[in-house]
């Protein structure tokens, strides 16, 4: 491949990235169930170019969160700016696709570019994760302390009863946590290559959930399958399947919101 580089701001109206003409779909597109396997088998494919690299990537990102986690109340900055991260990754792996290689810089291409967008994405995540704590509170709060006096009454009614509740809570949160997830899922690639707003970056990402909800389930169920088995010998799988898993970020997204253009095929009965 040339060296050419690229311009991750290409827009709606000039998304042609490579040789191979791609045209955007605004909205994105229903793409079926069956592609849950080629997102993560084209995550795959990127990874095997340059494993070395991306497996650096990923523990420069996992060192930083995990000294993160050691200052008081920088968990919720480590949310903020989750996508700034993310959009490095999705930097990285769009400069690979145009030009064969990537630069380990790259995973600060959000600190650079697009800084305020990306982090009001993180700011939507994070509001909507904490009203989902409100309303799994709501929900389970009596539960946690009937957990605790049953320690000391062994009522199984009691205790049964609670549980069911603290699940319960535990389903509102999750349920809060996949609509966070759907309006940021897609939203920093829609930001830094597409240059959208992030308003209409958000909305994009979640119509495009919206029309490939099975699909999306299917992908979420395999790639946690692989990651555990791959956690199994010594997490040493990780290595692998973690990176594959944050360029899935970015293969999602070239599947629903791109597709190649047309080619212009001569008929047979033309002479």
């Amino acid at each position: 491949m040339d060296n050419q580089e690229i311009n991750l701001n290409s827009g709606e109206k000039n998304v042609s990235l490579s040789k191979a003409k791609n045209v955007f779909i605004p909205g994105g597109r229903a793409v079926g169930a069956g592609a849950a396997i080629e997102w993560i088998g084209n995550s795959w494919e990127i990874f095997k170019v340059n494993p070395i690299k991306w497996i650096l990537l990923t523990l420069i990102y996992l060192a930083i969160l995990t000294g993160i986690q050691f200052i008081p109340f920088f968990g919720i900055v480590a949310m903020l700016f989750g996508s700034v991260f993310i959009a490095g990754f999705i930097a990285a792996a769009e400069k690979q696709r145009t030009t064969g290689n990537f630069d380990i810089e790259l995973f600060f291409y959000g600190f650079k570019n697009k800084l305020g967008s990306l982090v009001a994405v993180g700011g939507l995540f994070f509001g909507i994760y904490l009203l989902g704590i409100i309303a799994a509170m709501i929900v389970g709060g009596a539960s946690i302390f009937q957990l605790i006096l049953s320690e000391q009454n062994s009522d199984p009614a009691l205790l049964l009863g609670s549980l069911s509740t603290l699940f319960l809570a535990i389903l509102v949160l999750y349920l809060f946590m996949m609509v966070a997830l759907a309006f940021s899922w897609f939203a920093p690639a829609l930001i830094i290559i597409n240059d959208l707003k992030f308003g209409e970056a958000a909305s994009m990402s979640l119509s495009a959930v919206k029309k490939n909800l099975f699909g999306g389930f299917l992908f979420f169920l395999l790639m946690g399958i692989l990651m555990v088995i791959s956690a199994i010998p010594l997490l040493l799988g990780l290595l692998i399947t973690f990176p594959m898993y944050m360029v899935t970020y970015y293969t999602t997204y070239r599947s629903i919101f791109y597709y190649p253009e047309p080619q212009e095929t001569k008929s047979r009965l033309i002479s």
